[in-house]
C-alpha cells in the first residue's frame, strides 16, 4: 500500500511539470515520461517507455555524451540538444538531469527535464541582430559617437571617435570620458547636465587628439534608460564644427567690415547680432542689444516694426527712412535696407538689415534741391527773355509781311513784273525768317529744359489722320500713295498732344517733301508691353550715308538738290529728337540713298485707356489702304 502511494506521488510530480520530464535506466532505456514529453515527441507513452533515450534527438551521439555525463558526474546542467518530433518539427532544448539512488546508495537511474528554449533562442537572435544593427548605425556615423556609463566611463565608441582622438577603441573603453577634451571640467559639467536633464544640445567643446591637434565640436547627448526608467548611460555625438566656425568668423568679419550699422533679427524681431557700428550709433553694449527688440531703438517704434514686417511680406525693403535714437538721445536719420535670410530648405530664419546714415545725404539733397530750384527759376527767366525777344523780332517781320502782301494783292496800286518778283522774294524771305525764329524758340526751350509737358489721354490714330488731311493737297499734287497700318481697337495713350502733333507733322511732312512723284508713304502705329511704336516709311531720295551721323544735329541739312527744300531750317529733327528724349522715348532711322527712309519713334506707355469704336475710315483722295492687324 505504501509503495503504491509513493508511486502515485512520483507520477503526480512528473505530470505536474510543464517541461517534458522522463526517467532513464543506467542502460539508457526510458522508464517513465510525462504528458509534455508525449507532446514534444509526438510518440505515445506506451511506445516511449522501454525505448532508447538518445533516439529522440537529432544528434544521438551528442545526446549519449550528455547522458553518460549524468551517470559519471551525477548531474548535468543546461546541456543544449535538439528534440525531433515525429512530424519533423525540431525543438531546441536545454537538458538538465541528475541520478537517483536506492537506500543503499546504488544508482537506480536518472531523472531528466527538457526545457524548450526555441522562443528564448529567437529572442536572443533578435537581440543579436538588433545589437549588430545598432552597431552598424554607430559606425555609419561620420560624427564621433560615445557611449558613456553613469559614472562617466567610456563603454563604446565608433571609428570616427578613434580618428578624432587618435586613440584605439580598446584604449578608450573604461577611460574617463572628459579627459579627451581641452576643458575637462566643462565636458564634465556637460555630462552632469545630461544626467540631470536627460539631454543637451549644441554644447561647444573642443577635442584634442594624441598629437595635440584640437577640433572644435558641437556636443549633443541624451540619457538612455532601462524598462524601469533608471539611467543606464549616455549616448553622445560630437560634431566637427571647424568649418562652420570658420564660416561664422568669416561672416563676423564681413559684418564688422561694414561702416554702417548692421543688425540681424529673428522672426520675432529680437536682435541676434550687431556690429561695432551699431553699438557706436546706439551707445548700448552688444550684450545688452542681443535679445532686445529691434524696434525699440528708433524714434518711431511702430514705423520701424512696419518696416520689419514689410521685409517678411515682400522679402526685402529698400531705403526705408527711419531715425535711430541713441542712449544719450542723439538722433540719426538712416535709410533702412533689409532682406530675409533662409536655411537650406527655404525656411525664413530672420532678417539682416543695414541702416545707412542719411544725415549728410539729406543735407546734400536739400542743398541740391535748392540749387535746382534756383536753376529752374533762371531757366524760366531765360525762356521768358527768349519768348519776348522772339515776339519783338516777329512783330516787325509780321508788319513787313502784311505790307508786302498789300503790294502783291494790288491794294496799293499797280506794280510791274520786276517789282512783283522782288516783293515775292521779300515775302518768301520774311516767311523763312518767321519760321526760323519759331524754330529757334523751340530749340531754346528744349535746351533750357523748360518745356511744360501736359499729358492727357491722346488718340494717336486720330492725330495721324488729321495730319494726313492737312497734307492732302501736297500728297495729291505729287500723286503719292499713302498706306496706313494700325492695330485694331487702338487705346488712348497718356501723352502730350502737342508732342504727338509735332511727331506726325515732322515725319509726314518730311516724307512728303523727300518722296518723288507717284512714290509711296507708309504709316504704322503699334504697341508692345511697354512702348508705342510709330513708323513712317517713304520711297524717296534717302539720306546720303555721309550725312546720316549728323541728321539730328542743329542747323544740318543734307545736300540733296532733288529734295527741293529751299525753306528748311535744319532744326526740325533736332527739336524732335530732343523732345522725344525728354519724355523717355527714342527716335532712330534706316535709310539707303535712292531707296527711301524709315523713321521710328518709340514712346513709353502710361495710363492707357481703351479707344472707343474700332476700325479706320479710308481717306478719300489719298488712296489710303487699311491693313488691320
Amino acid at each position: 500500500t505504501e509503495s503504491k502511494k509513493v508511486l502515485f506521488y512520483a507520477r503526480s510530480v512528473i505530470e505536474a511539470g510543464l517541461d517534458p520530464m522522463l526517467t532513464v535506466s543506467p542502460e539508457g532505456k526510458i522508464t517513465d515520461v510525462n504528458e509534455a514529453t508525449v507532446r514534444m515527441t509526438g510518440v505515445t507513452r506506451e511506445k516511449i517507455i522501454g525505448s532508447d533515450f538518445v533516439s529522440y534527438f537529432t544528434d544521438p551521439a551528442e545526446a549519449l555524451q550528455g547522458f553518460q555525463q549524468v551517470f559519471k558526474e551525477g548531474f548535468i546542467r543546461e546541456y543544449p540538444v535538439v528534440v525531433r518530433h515525429v512530424s519533423g518539427v525540431l525543438t531546441d532544448v536545454l537538458f538538465n538531469a541528475s541520478v537517483y539512488k536506492d537506500d543503499k546508495g546504488n544508482v537506480f537511474g536518472a531523472i531528466a527535464a527538457v526545457r524548450d528554449v526555441t522562443t528564448s533562442k529567437k529572442v536572443e537572435g533578435q537581440l543579436h541582430e538588433t545589437s549588430a544593427y545598432a552597431r552598424s548605425l554607430i559606425e555609419a556615423s561620420l560624427d564621433p559617437l560615445f557611449i558613456i556609463s553613469p559614472e562617466g566611463k567610456v563603454t563604446g565608441v565608433n571609428h570616427a571617435t578613434e580618428k578624432i582622438t587618435g586613440v584605439t577603441k580598446e584604449w578608450l573603453i573604461d577611460t574617463d570620458f572628459y579627459t579627451y577634451f581641452t576643458e575637462p571640467h566643462k565636458a564634465r559639467d556637460a555630462y552632469r547636465q545630461v544626467l540631470k536633464e536627460g539631454e543637451l544640445r549644441n554644447f561647444p567643446l573642443a577635442i584634442h587628439d594624441a598629437s595635440g591637434k584640437i577640433t572644435d565640436v558641437s556636443f549633443n547627448a541624451s540619457a538612455y534608460k532601462d524598462a524601469a526608467g533608471s539611467v543606464k548611460g549616455i549616448f553622445a555625438a560630437a560634431r566637427d564644427v571647424t568649418e562652420t566656425k570658420k564660416l561664422s568668423l568669416y561672416a563676423r568679419s564681413i559684418i564688422e567690415a561694414s561702416l554702417d550699422p548692421f543688425i540681424t533679427n529673428d522672426t520675432e524681431g529680437k536682435i541676434l547680432d550687431v556690429n561695432e557700428a551699431t553699438i557706436k550709433i546706439i551707445g548700448v553694449p552688444r550684450e545688452k542689444l542681443i535679445g532686445s527688440d529691434f524696434s525699440g531703438y528708433f524714434t518711431e517704434a511702430k514705423k520701424a516694426r512696419e518696416a520689419y514686417e514689410l521685409v517678411f511680406k515682400q522679402g526685402f525693403v529698400a531705403d526705408y527712412p527711419l531715425t535711430i535714437k541713441s542712449e544719450e538721445g542723439k538722433l540719426t536719420n538712416v535709410l533702412y535696407n533689409a532682406s530675409v535670410y533662409k536655411d537650406d530648405k527655404g525656411n525664413v530664419l530672420g532678417v539682416t538689415g543695414v541702416a545707412r546714415d542719411n544725415t549728410q545725404v539729406q543735407q546734400t539733397t536739400d542743398t541740391a534741391e535748392a540749387v535746382n530750384k534756383e536753376l529752374r527759376a533762371l531757366d524760366v527767366a531765360k525762356d521768358e527773355f527768349v519768348s519776348i525777344a522772339s515776339h519783338q523780332l516777329r512783330a516787325p517781320l509780321t508788319t513787313i509781311k502784311g505790307h508786302t502782301g498789300m503790294f502783291l494783292d494790288g491794294d496799293l496800286g499797280p506794280i510791274n513784273d520786276k517789282q512783283r518778283e522782288y516783293l515775292g522774294e521779300m515775302k518768301h524771305a520774311n516767311e523763312r525768317m518767321i519760321n526760323l525764329i519759331s524754330a529757334l524758340l523751340d530749340v531754346s526751350r528744349v535746351d533750357l529744359n523748360v518745356f511744360i509737358f501736359e499729358p492727357e489721354p491722346t488718340d494717336f490714330i486720330k492725330t495721324a489722320e488729321h495730319m494726313l488731311t492737312e497734307l492732302k493737297s501736297s500728297i495729291e499734287a505729287k500723286k503719292l500713295r499713302v498706306e496706313t497700318n494700325f492695330e485694331k481697337d487702338f487705346p488712348l495713350i497718356q501723352a502730350d498732344p502737342k508732342i504727338t502733333q509735332m511727331i506726325f507733322q515732322n515725319l509726314l511732312t518730311n516724307a512728303v517733301k523727300y518722296t518723288p512723284e507717284e512714290g509711296k508713304i507708309s504709316l504704322g502705329i503699334k504697341k508692345d508691353d511697354s512702348s508705342l511704336i510709330i513708323s513712317v516709311t517713304d520711297t524717296g531720295y534717302g539720306i546720303p550715308e555721309a550725312a546720316q551721323p549728323k541728321i539730328f544735329t542743329k542747323m544740318f541739312r543734307a545736300d540733296n538738290a532733288r529734295s527741293n527744300d529751299p525753306d528748311g531750317t535744319g532744326l526740325g529733327l533736332y527739336i524732335l529728337k530732343e523732345t522725344i528724349d525728354k519724355v523717355g522715348g527714342k527716335i532712330w532711322f534706316e535709310s539707303k540713298e535712292n531707296q527711301g527712309t524709315t523713321f521710328h519713334v518709340s514712346i513709353p506707355l502710361t495710363g492707357m485707356k481703351k479707344r472707343a469704336g474700332g476700325g479706320w475710315r479710308e481717306e478719300s483722295g489719298l488712296k489710303v489702304s487699311n491693313k488691320l492687324k
